[in-house]
């Protein structure tokens, strides 16, 4: 959902934006005796949120014993199946490539903020479940429900965030509570639709806005998240004349090769104000037993 938004940095730390506090507007009670003295000055203090890259890194081996055997059979033969892959070293990096693509989602989500003093402690990107401070519901065991979402847009349009384009990113229990509510409540789920990520979404029409459902990992049980993704970005920090999760072979050390995969990326999430969570849901799911039907005896 937000790979085609890459940026990228030369330092560990990076800025997110900067947060102030917007004044009131009251309406005026001024005379014109009393213009002709200006009022006393008042001053907006800003400050600045950061968050940090962190190394991802893992090592793949291959001997040369594995490199001479890539013949022999494993299982069932048939039809002229092979048993192994055409390039090894392909299969085993595109299969770490994967393993490391789900560790920066999790982390994305789930990480917890660390800024490194010395070499020897580690750098930790800060994560949308821990970035998300001032847009909380505690939903007390409820299970979720289209108020509930609501209640959390209100809460994202009243800090001055942009409710236009705002995704409902749930896991598999929660997508079932809210769209069974929703068939309830006779509220229009819109069928699946598969935007340019390849991502199922269905658009669900609350009285506030329509908000995007899409079923995400790595989500903390009992908990589901409103995500503006306009404000979402990786943040890459590449090794000059490397890039960025490269693969690059290791000094030998016995009969085969060995080689690393190594990058670093963080979250540039914006202003947490822009995004939502609700916690202390209900984990469990019952199915809706249907749609009520009201009858009218004949008069």
């Amino acid at each position: 959902m937000i790979g085609g938004r890459t940026k990228y940095t030369n330092s560990v730390e990076f800025v997110l934006g900067q947060e102030f506090a917007s004044e009131d507007g009251d309406i005026p009670n001024i005379s014109e005796t009393a213009s002709l003295t200006a009022p006393d000055p008042s001053y907006i203090t800003r400050s600045q949120n950061t968050n940090v890259t962190q190394i991802f890194q893992d090592a793949v081996a291959i001997s040369y014993a594995k490199m001479s055997n890539m013949g022999t059979l494993a299982g069932a033969n048939i039809a002229g199946q092979e048993a192994n892959p055409q390039n090894e070293l392909d299969f085993q990096v595109g299969n770490k490539m994967r393993k490391l693509a789900r560790a920066i989602e999790k982390t994305f989500i789930q990480g917890t903020y660390n800024k490194a003093t010395t070499d020897a402690t580690v750098n930790k990107t800060r994560g949308m479940n821990e970035a998300i401070e001032t847009n909380a519901i505690d939903a007390k065991g409820k299970a979720l429900d289209i108020w509930l979402v609501n209640e959390l847009v209100q809460k994202i349009d009243e800090s001055n965030g942009d409710i236009t384009n705002l995704t409902l990113w749930v896991d598999n229990t929660t997508l079932n509570q809210i769209v069974g509510n929703a068939v309830e409540m006779g509220v229009e789920v819109g069928a699946f639709r598969a935007n340019e990520y390849g991502i199922q979404i269905r658009d669900l029409l609350l009285p506030t806005a329509t908000v995007h459902i899409a079923q995400g990992q790595f989500i903390p049980a009992g908990t589901a998240f409103l995500f503006n993704f306009d404000a979402i970005s990786p943040v890459e920090q590449p090794v000059p004349g490397k890039g960025n999760f490269f693969l690059e072979e290791l000094a030998k050390t016995g009969a085969g090769e060995k080689y690393q995969l190594f990058g670093q990326i963080g979250l540039d999430y914006g202003n947490e104000r822009l995004h939502g969570k609700i916690t202390g849901l209900s984990t469990t799911f019952t199915a809706p037993k249907g749609q009520k039907v009201v009858t009218v005896a004949e008069v």
